[in-house]
């Protein structure tokens, strides 16, 4: 029961009901933090993302709640959409623990994190807990990463594999974010955490969350605040992580063609113009564009080139390479042919970024000295594809 002093300093809020009437709601502490534990476990959202980032709201999944380390137990471990982990703390506002014993613990938890949770542990914590719960990790995923695009599958399976390294780099390197999650956030709490954030830069973010409940007659509403916002949280972290957004940018092929120097460009284009003459479709995707065709034998073109534009870091590449393992035997017997015509050429590389394709690459210089033979294996696959 809350006490009548209680009541009388508990902030009220107000709603209009269907008939017109202004009904007051009064904040309500939650009873136990394992209530509102359950709470934000279910619904991350109550962190506020679009507080956080006004022009790009952050978005959570649960990877695992009391998730270990190193014989604790962290409250909460989230990943955003950029992968970034976030590291959360939940205590009610009267729990004396909440004004400075949290922040020692929640440090403690975030100079450890990388050293117990390296070596895949938090995707191997995230499929377990969510089967635990009934919930398809790969759906979750997707709704996290493309929540309004019907997106292809295997384009989806790709960035769930960047998605999941993004994060072990992440983790190395000790960019995370810190939240401690409250019904009230004490001001000594909110003091340590402006401190904390002006600090670390672009590192790590340390945020307080406060959220209250408010029961009523028709229902309960929950009312979050990010508190310790600065200048600094986020910081060059922020860019970095808008700067992987724009590569979900779509890349069309004449911003491939674009992208390249005049004898690769030539090539390029007979590449691609004699896979359109044999059938190919061309389609762009973050940061590359692929070559496919229609099969009859599957609902979807099947890809069996993918080409990289080079960038700051890399010289780009040409790949010609197929998924491992497709249910129809036919299908799965032309591709693995497909791709092991490479296998005695001196001029390429094996190509294994995950461990669900197969396949080989060329660099674009060799590309240009190869491009007829090149071109003759591609328009041949993509022909044969269209007729199985």
């Amino acid at each position: 029961m809350v006490s009548r002093e209680a009541t009388e300093l508990a902030e009220r809020i107000y709603i209009k009901n269907a008939s017109g009437e202004v009904e007051p709601l009064t904040e309500e502490p939650f009873a136990t933090e394992a209530a509102l534990q359950d709470l934000i476990a279910k619904h991350p959202e109550l962190l506020s993302g679009e507080q956080m980032r006004p022009d790009d709201p952050l978005r959570w999944i649960l990877i695992k709640r009391e998730m270990d380390l190193d014989g604790w137990a962290v409250d909460h471990l989230l990943l955003d959409q950029y992968a970034r982990p976030t590291l959360v703390e939940v205590k009610r506002g009267s729990n004396r623990e909440v004004r400075r014993t949290i922040v020692g613990q929640m440090l403690d938890y975030a100079a450890t994190a990388s050293a117990v949770w390296s070596n895949g542990g938090m995707r191997s914590a995230f499929e377990q807990d969510a089967a635990s719960r009934g919930v398809d990790p790969l759906d979750e995923l997707g709704n996290l990463l493309q929540p309004e695009d019907e997106a292809d599958p295997e384009e989806l399976t790709e960035e769930f594999e960047e998605f999941w390294g993004r994060a072990a780099t992440n983790l190395a390197a000790n960019r995370l974010r810190l939240l401690f999650v409250a019904d009230d956030i004490p001001t000594e709490l909110e003091r340590v955490v402006k401190f904390l954030n002006e600090n670390t830069k672009d590192s790590i973010d340390v945020l307080a969350v406060e959220v209250k409940q408010y029961p009523g007659q028709f229902g309960q509403a929950i009312v979050s605040r990010v508190i310790g916002q600065t200048v600094a949280s986020g910081g060059l972290g922020a860019g970095a992580e808008r700067s992987r957004r724009g590569r979900r940018h779509r890349m069309s092929c004449d911003e491939f063609l674009e992208a390249l120097t005049p004898d690769v460009r030539a090539a390029a284009e007979k590449l691609i113009r004699d896979a359109q003459e044999a059938g190919g479709i061309i389609r762009g995707s973050p940061g590359s564009i692929r070559i496919g065709a229609r099969c009859p034998l599957y609902h979807r073109p099947i890809n069996v080139a993918q080409f990289y534009p080079p960038t700051d870091n890399h010289e780009g590449q040409f790949t010609f390479r197929v998924k491992r393992e497709f249910e129809i035997p036919e299908l799965q017997a032309f591709l693995l042919d497909w791709v092991s015509q490479f296998e005695s050429d001196d001029f390429v590389g094996k190509y294994a970024p995950t461990n669900w394709q197969t396949g080989w690459t060329v660099r674009p210089s060799t590309m240009v000295e190869h491009v007829d033979i090149l071109s003759s294996r591609l328009r041949n696959a993509l022909a044969g594809l269209a007729t199985l």
